[in-house]
């Protein structure tokens, strides 16, 4: 019965601080995450386990101390610090911690971590859920990491079960408070503490408070919320999607910048990105606003080694050492039948990364440096803020004057590589191939079969990790979005010899053109597709996805949300408005109904402090506390010999009591003022009666 005691809800235990830690954890792991980088994850993750084992010690050891008391205030000094010397937290991170666009969830991150330092009681160790919820908040605003669904629920699994523990603690306090535990015993008894007198829950349980919820009731009821939210949380998301549109939130930055201004800022190499993976949902946020004599594509970003899973930079993307404002024509080849063009963007939110039309052969960038890379992509040395202008000029070979042959010189080898392309691919591009004369009737062949192979659906199934994403979506699944496409392009063409890489960058959306000739280009125009090498031209898109058959509601340019009437915007202000008006009109109409206690005119709190008082007064008498479970009627009929003659003001002030707590007909205003009065001179009158033991010791 010792070892039961023990480790039962009176004080706060190691499983408490396990239910932090890992929720913590949970949170900050997942913010890492939701910008790939690990380095980050691993790295708060090791700091909130080393706070939350040095918190656990100083509990330990100062479980008897008022030390512990202050753990409010090192509290609060630990989240000043993670706001005012954000920047300087920020560089003691790997890579130089999350980006300035997600500064909060940087500040959030070590809150939790410098707050794990400091929770020594229930109140602080609770309080944890805060920043915890609040970078939540953020990953799920991004949605670029899938698993962070399954984190939270994990975390609202903790936060149940921990919340459900310090209620139980506080529970505990309050019925020691009460005089509970010191029943029976003189007035004035020590009350017992919670933190320091192990058994108290099993004692409370033998009460009247044995059917009391613990947290294994939590622990189920968090379960039973995952659960609904698996199945409820598709329809609240389509439900609340066109609100949350205009949400403006800065997203992570989907390539890493150097960590050292002095190195070379166009050096990526070996960054990567993913491919076979389930499609992230954004929001449409403007990005910018781009005046363009035509719809076209905006290059951001090229990849040229294929991995079996996804792309990645096996050679590094030199900048070009020249004016930024003359930028030089960075193809391979000759654009012998190029026609130049202007074009105008400006930017609605701060980016690093400036998507351009190709080939760009002259840049103005405003209050700002451009660098060039070698593959044609350009970095800003300085962020661009919103409203920043850029104009140039770039040149693009006519649909009409197509090229005949690949452009193939030894410094394109890493564009030809098919190290890691499946022999059933090779062999699938030499069938669609065979009997063209010209590569680029090659690439069309080829284009077209990706077309007709792969149908567009934003909700494709995720690619199994052990399977080529490009076999699997040509063969077996046979649907995918723009990555799998582009991707399937890029190695079919290199099986045939002809140079290609992997670009992703922006299309701008027809339906977003403004009578002006703007485009308003947002997240969700983010795309990706393929560019060959073509003698005289350069490098030639390709994208397969313009003629394949698309998913109705998950094709291009769409959100992959489809919405029926009753989940549109405002079919769901209107329903939400008239459960308002409902709720409170139940609401008012319950409160009529209410016991007088909630309507009296002095109020629940004087009620409540005249009837402390007043039992105050009989325990005094008595010379023992009130049993929990007795009524104040039955605690007077053991005093009606010793009140004498003030009994029957007792029973009639009980008896008042009564009907002020439970009768439909509730006391008025001048009952309520009575009955205060003669609370307080019966109060006055007992003083000089002496408690039963002492008269009994006479």
């Amino acid at each position: 019965m010792k070892i039961r005691a023990e480790r039962d809800l009176s004080r706060i235990g190691i499983l408490d601080y396990v239910l932090m830690s890992l929720g913590s954890c949970l949170a900050v792991h997942s913010a890492g995450l939701s910008i790939q980088q690990p380095a980050i994850s691993y790295y708060c993750v090791v700091l909130v386990i080393l706070g939350t084992c040095v918190s656990y010690g100083i509990r330990v050891a100062s479980i008897r101390s008022p030390f512990i008391k202050f753990d409010a205030l090192f509290y609060g000094v630990g989240v000043v610090c993670s706001i005012v010397f954000s920047n300087e937290l920020r560089t003691m991170m790997p890579e130089d911690g999350f980006p300035r666009e997600i500064a909060a969830a940087g500040w959030l991150s070590w809150m939790i971590i410098l707050g794990s330092f400091a929770t020594w009681q229930d109140s602080t160790l609770l309080f944890q859920a805060i920043p915890a919820l609040a970078l939540f908040g953020l990953v799920g605003c991004y949605d670029t990491y899938r698993g962070a669904t399954i984190e939270f629920f994990a975390f609202v699994i903790c936060l149940a079960t921990l919340f459900a523990r310090a209620h139980g603690r506080e529970m505990l306090r309050k019925a020691a408070e009460s005089g509970y535990f010191t029943r029976g015993l003189a007035p004035g008894s020590p009350i017992p503490s919670v933190d320091t007198t192990p058994g108290l829950a099993l004692k409370l349980k033998q009460g009247p408070w044995r059917w009391l919820a613990g947290p294994e009731w939590a622990l189920f009821s968090a379960l039973a919320v995952v659960l609904v939210s698996l199945l409820g949380a598709p329809v609240i998301r389509r439900s609340v999607s066109g609100v949350a549109g205009f949400v403006h939130i800065n997203p992570p930055t989907t390539r890493p910048r150097p960590t050292n201004p002095a190195q070379n800022a166009g050096d990526v190499s070996g960054q990567s990105v993913r491919i076979g993976r389930p499609y992230n949902h954004v929001l449409s946020r403007p990005l910018i606003e781009a005046k363009l004599d035509h719809l076209r594509y905006l290059r951001a970003e090229t990849y040229n080694s294929y991995t079996g899973h996804g792309w990645q930079n096996s050679v590094g993307l030199p900048s070009v050492p020249s004016d930024p404002n003359t930028i030089q024509l960075m193809v391979q080849g000759q654009m012998k039948v190029a026609k130049p063009y202007t074009f105008e963007l400006r930017t609605l939110r701060s980016l690093h990364l400036l998507p351009v039309p190709t080939e760009v052969t002259n840049l103005d960038v405003e209050n700002a440096t451009a660098t060039e890379h070698t593959d044609g992509t350009f970095e800003l040395s300085t962020a661009a803020v919103e409203g920043t202008t850029i104009k140039g000029t770039s040149t693009e070979v006519p649909p009409g004057t197509p090229p005949t042959h690949k452009f193939s010189p030894p410094e394109l080898e890493p564009y030809v590589d098919l190290a890691s392309v499946s022999a059933r691919v090779r062999q699938m591009a030499e069938e669609v191939s065979k009997g063209k004369k010209t590569d680029y009737e090659k690439a069309l062949a080829i284009q077209g079969y990706i077309s007709r192979q792969i149908v567009y659906n934003l909700d494709a199934a995720e690619t199994p990790i052990e399977k080529d994403p490009v076999e699997y979506s040509l063969f077996e699944l046979k649907e995918g979005y723009c990555t799998a496409f582009a991707s399937a392009m890029v190695v079919m063409a290199r099986s045939v010899g002809i140079p290609a890489r992997y670009v992703q960058g922006y299309l701008p959306d027809s339906r977003r053109q403004e009578k002006s000739g703007l485009y308003t280009i947002t997240d969700a125009d983010y795309h990706a597709w393929a560019e060959l090498s073509f003698e005289g031209a350069g490098w030639v898109k390709f994208d397969p996805t313009i003629d394949a058959v698309s998913k109705e509601g998950y094709g291009l340019g769409d959100t992959g949300e489809t919405k029926p009437w009753y989940l549109r915007t405002p079919v769901l202000v209107i329903a939400g408005i008239f459960l308002a008006v409902l709720s409170a009109l139940l609401i008012g109409s319950a409160s009529r109904r209410l016991p007088g206690i909630y309507r009296s005119a002095t109020g629940k709190s004087d009620l409540d402090g005249q009837i402390i008082g007043f039992n105050r007064s009989l325990e005094r008498i008595a010379g023992k506390r009130r049993l929990v479970g007795q009524t104040l009627s039955e605690f007077l009929v053991g005093l009606e010999g010793h009140l004498g003659a003030e009994y029957a003001a007792a029973t009639s002030i009980d008896s008042r009591f009564t009907k002020a707590l439970f009768s439909q007909e509730p006391l008025s205003a001048s009952e309520a003022a009575l009955l205060q009065q003669d609370v307080r001179a019966f109060r006055k009158r007992v003083k000089s009666i002496r408690p039963v033991t002492l008269e009994a010791t006479k």
